[in-house]
């Protein structure tokens, strides 16, 4: 506080104190955004671990997807929804929005599966999926996988309008960001870089003597 009162004594030193606050802004954002990455890294390997090694599903275009291929994305969001089957049935699933695919899991033995939908693929790639919301419906959405021979619709509801809200927002962000199949996990080099950045922004602070 003392500081602040002495910057305002000179533009150049208010300007120098904006810079390091602006500094510090953005090593709290660096970390925050890390630590929330990691938090998510680690709840995508406890569905990995809980996950029936034999459980495997064949999205749209034929491609195989297993359990193993769940660490190879990022966790984007997870949560509780519902799927609704041919006969108007609801089937309770957890779902996986992952870098490039969203998964739709049940839970089988304790176990996690791949969720069976009238024989319909419960991994959906993101490319050329079409989200809308479901008429009448303030908790419903539907998936519809475009670009294909037979298009599929699939209808999903979420607890509350504005939890269905968050998903198609989410969903939307992702596949704007068309980001590649197999994302890798973080590195150690990684991890150092952001330490060196953060420890060279703490000393440009340090040098305009805003305290840390």
């Amino acid at each position: 506080f003392i500081y602040l009162e002495e910057a305002g004594k000179s533009d150049e030193d208010f300007e120098d104190l904006n810079e390091s606050i602006r500094l510090v802004k953005e090593v709290i954002a660096a970390v925050d955004n890390k630590v929330n990455e990691h938090e998510k890294r680690q709840r995508l390997k406890e569905f990995h671990s809980r996950m029936d090694s034999k459980s495997i599903m064949t999205m749209k275009n034929k491609q195989m997807f297993a359990r193993e291929d769940l660490l190879r994305r990022r966790l984007i969001h997870d949560g509780a929804l519902q799927l609704k089957n041919a006969q108007g049935r609801l089937k309770d699933v957890h779902a996986l929005l992952l870098s490039d695919v969203l998964v739709f899991l049940q839970e089988k033995d304790q176990k996690y599966v791949f969720a069976m939908l009238d024989q319909r693929s419960t991994v959906l790639s993101l490319q050329k999926l079409i989200v809308r919301e479901v008429a009448n419906k303030e908790r419903g959405l539907f998936l519809i996988t475009a670009g294909t021979d037979k298009p599929e619709m699939m209808e999903v509801l979420a607890s509350s309008k504005e939890e269905r809200n968050t998903w198609m927002q989410l969903i939307q962000g992702s596949m704007d960001k068309d980001e590649d199949e197999g994302i890798p996990s973080e590195t150690e080099d990684d991890k150092r870089q952001l330490e060196s950045k953060a420890r060279e922004m703490r000393g440009e602070a340090k040098m305009r003597h805003l305290p840390m």
